[in-house]
């Protein structure tokens, strides 16, 4: 006979089946109430407490769901097997939480949290949840927001002389989805060229599904048109990655018309062309693309923040039907909550006022970061002046390899990358050095310290 007349408390403000639930389930993980055990029914369980037959009922049902028990067919319900359950050990004495290693001084690539416009993008975020809540969590175009489309478009006509639309355009998680959706939708089992040194994920993507790579050597002026051109060519013309160079108008020309004659096709990446600190921004690869040849790709990763995760590309008119065909879900795994306020904010103005104001920065610790390196000796390397980016490639000469500096250079609080690790080969050897993240009369003496770093590794 089980006795189950103290499970409940009509004093206590927790349900009475919420209860008898926690008693059963109690008595059955500790064993008290073993594997195919019966229950009394509901009927005789609720006589018995003293409650309404539909609170037993409701707490029946309840472990029948959490799988505590089972119903059979004209017999009852019965206990199930369920491992008693032991409470987690308590380690002897408390581990210390460990903070997360901060990124490092120089960190390259990065754009300075503090230059991000709080304020005014709290502001817009506010607006649109008042005048549009469910602009924040609905969207029916797989391509994106449509008022960030236009605005994509506007954009990309005023600040690179793209002649588009926004049916062009289509709203991604970042730079890296736009373009890996662009070459899994182009390569179709042929060849791509990726530059060397250039992006490590396009190329680790390209590797791991056995497409055939043609590598082209970038140098100071970019890379040189092939002799054969591959089915897809992957470019950063207006800053080549790593590097920094620009490519010289002809050299895009010459690409688009070998990409044509190939019938093949060019993902120009353009990733931070908005830095450029001599002059007005070079016009697009794509301005250029009277043939349709071209998709551009985007972020707002570099000249607005990382944590958006919002990238964009601009494809040809005649690329859009195909894309189109293959989307089910919006925006290729874009974040929906942002896309609308930065619409807004673009329409509204201040998004070019940003771009201005963090260029205008950037620039005064590019020329602070470039002068302070300009100090150091011809023994250690050198590096280009291009006057753009948010990073400088610093090449070094002798040994060791620019892998231990870097490894010497955490240790010492330094978020400084080796060149070799975006050359497929490991021949490039550099230090890729950022500034976006300090303050320009703070870079000589941070510079300096990384000086004394790869001397003491020389």
């Amino acid at each position: 006979m089980i006795d189950l007349s103290s499970m409940v408390s009509e004093g206590r403000a927790v349900p009475l089946y919420q209860q008898i639930v926690a008693a059963l389930r109690r008595r059955i993980s500790d064993g008290s109430l073993e594997l195919g055990t019966r229950l009394p029914s509901s009927r005789a369980l609720a006589q018995d407490l003293g409650v309404a037959r539909s609170t037993v009922v409701t707490a029946y049902d309840q472990l029948v769901a959490e799988g505590f028990a089972e119903p059979r067919q004209g017999a009852g319900i019965f206990v199930c097997d369920v491992a008693p359950i032991c409470p987690p050990e308590v380690p002897a004495t408390p581990v210390a939480a460990v903070p997360p290693p901060a990124p490092g001084l120089l960190l390259p690539g990065a754009p300075d949290p503090e230059v991000f416009p709080a304020r005014p993008w709290a502001r817009c975020v506010s607006r649109v949840a008042r005048m549009d809540p469910l602009s924040l969590s609905h969207q029916e175009d797989a391509f994106g927001d449509p008022k960030l489309r236009r605005e994509i478009a506007a954009y990309a006509a005023r600040w690179r002389g793209i002649d588009c639309n926004a049916e062009q355009v289509l709203v991604t998680s970042g730079a890296r989805e736009a373009l890996e959706l662009a070459m899994e939708f182009l390569v179709e089992r042929e060849d791509i060229a990726l530059e060397a040194p250039g992006f490590t994920p396009t190329r680790r993507f390209a590797q791991a599904r056995g497409w055939p790579v043609q590598w082209l050597r970038a140098g100071a002026r970019g890379a040189a048109v092939p002799r054969q051109m591959a089915k897809v060519t992957l470019l950063t013309p207006s800053h080549q990655f790593p590097l920094g160079g620009t490519l010289p108008v002809p050299q895009r020309q010459a690409f688009l018309q070998a990409a044509r004659a190939r019938g093949g096709w060019i993902i120009e990446d353009d990733f931070d062309s908005e830095f450029r600190y001599g002059g007005q921004p070079v016009p697009a690869m794509a301005a250029l693309d009277r043939e349709g040849r071209c998709i551009y790709v985007g972020t707002f990763s570099k000249t607005f923040s990382h944590a958006l995760r919002l990238g964009y590309a601009i494809l040809p008119p005649a690329l859009v039907p195909r894309l189109r065909a293959q989307f089910i879900h919006p925006s290729a795994g874009a974040a929906i909550t942002a896309q609308r306020p930065l619409a807004e904010f673009m329409a509204s103005g201040q998004y070019d006022r940003h771009i201005r104001r963090a260029r205008r920065l950037y620039a005064e610790r590019y020329a602070a970061a470039a002068e302070a390196l300009a100090g150091w000796p011809e023994a250690l390397g050198c590096f280009h002046r291009h006057n753009a980016g948010m990073q400088i490639a610093f090449h070094l000469k002798g040994t060791p390899k620019d892998t231990e500096i870097c490894r010497r250079a955490a240790e010492a609080g330094y978020g400084v990358r080796p060149l070799s690790s975006h050359d497929p080969e490991g021949a490039a050897q550099g230090l890729l050095i950022g500034f976006c993240q300090t303050q320009a009369k703070d870079l000589p003496v941070q510079i300096a310290g990384l000086r004394r770093v790869v001397e003491a590794c020389s």
